[in-house]
């Protein structure tokens, strides 16, 4: 059952003391979390974009699982997964070894992305497109990329990199008496994403590595090794799936990423202005289309090279 919240999420019930925070489109979260009731521990996965997102969210925790949050996790290194983690202060953040890597390495330049001056220009460039965009999907995708830095834009000032405090690498058994546990299988769609299983009850939190209703990015990944993962996550038979973005599904999600990764991958070995193979053609002209066609073709003639 699905309940409404604050502009940022709906909060819809898998099971006793499990939630999943399903991003609404309109608001400054961007990304799906998930609230769980560990028996010994409130855990919440994934922790938003913004301080407004993050703050109800950990207020969201507290209401539906009777605890404040004790525990957090994120599933990858991208800010709207990660960027909330400061409004957790106190809290254990745990995320993979190669997730803390990369927000230690480029803490200086991401965080020169996150200035008032940088996200302005971002927004006044992305504007200055919508004249250019020809296709529906092209202008409904900009959008969305505009919302998302324009929410950040609306918190400049305050974001604050929160790199996890705790790491893991393949495998981390959480506490309490779920048998819930924190998986990696290496690189996908970063270089180290992290999902939540919970065994007993088939649930599975899988942050981007599942997109649905968006075009998952594959800028940051490896994409052969991410059809790789998702036959990794078919074998965990979850029931259920909680996607980074989109509404809560089942296997049949993994299947429509993976025709996607698929149809790039064979777009960006094919000739060029050659017909999109089915999987794509409802996402022709997007703008996020264009961009993954452009790191694929420069991932497809790298492979060579790469051990």
């Amino acid at each position: 059952m699905a309940r409404a919240g604050a502009p940022h999420y709906t909060i819809e019930g898998l099971g006793e003391g499990i939630h999943a925070a399903i991003a609404r489109r309109e608001g400054q979260s961007i990304c799906n979390s998930g609230l769980v009731d560990l028996g010994e521990a409130g855990l919440v996965f994934d922790t938003g974009l913004t301080p407004e997102s993050a703050r109800y969210l950990r207020f969201a925790a507290e209401r539906e699982l009777g605890r404040p949050p004790s525990l957090v996790a994120n599933s990858h290194w991208h800010f709207d997964h990660s960027l909330g983690n400061q409004m957790f202060s106190g809290v254990p953040i745990w995320g993979t070894r190669g997730t803390r890597e990369v927000l230690l390495e480029k803490r200086e330049e991401l965080s020169a992305e996150l200035t008032r001056e940088a996200l302005s220009k971002v927004v006044r460039q992305l504007e200055g497109r919508r004249g250019e965009l020809r296709s529906e999907g092209a202008r409904e995708d900009l959008e969305f990329i505009l919302h998302i830095h324009r929410s950040l834009l609306s918190a400049a000032g305050r974001l604050r990199l929160t790199p996890p405090d705790h790491t893991f690498v393949d495998r981390l058994p959480l506490p309490g008496n779920r048998g819930a546990q924190l998986l990696s299988f290496g690189s996908g769609h970063t270089a180290a994403d992290a999902l939540l299983f919970l065994p007993h009850e088939r649930v599975l939190f899988a942050g981007d590595l599942v997109v649905l209703g968006v075009q998952p990015s594959m800028e940051s990944g490896d994409p052969d090794h991410w059809l790789v993962v998702l036959d990794e996550i078919e074998r965990l038979a979850p029931e259920r799936v909680v996607p980074g973005h989109g509404p809560v599904t089942t296997l049949d999600g993994l299947a429509e990423v993976r025709g996607y990764l698929a149809g790039v991958l064979r777009a960006a070995v094919g000739r060029r202005g050659a017909p999109l193979p089915a999987a794509l053609r409802r996402w022709e002209g997007s703008v996020s289309l264009e961009e993954n066609l452009r790191f694929a073709r420069g991932w497809v003639a790298g492979r060579a090279s790469r051990p």
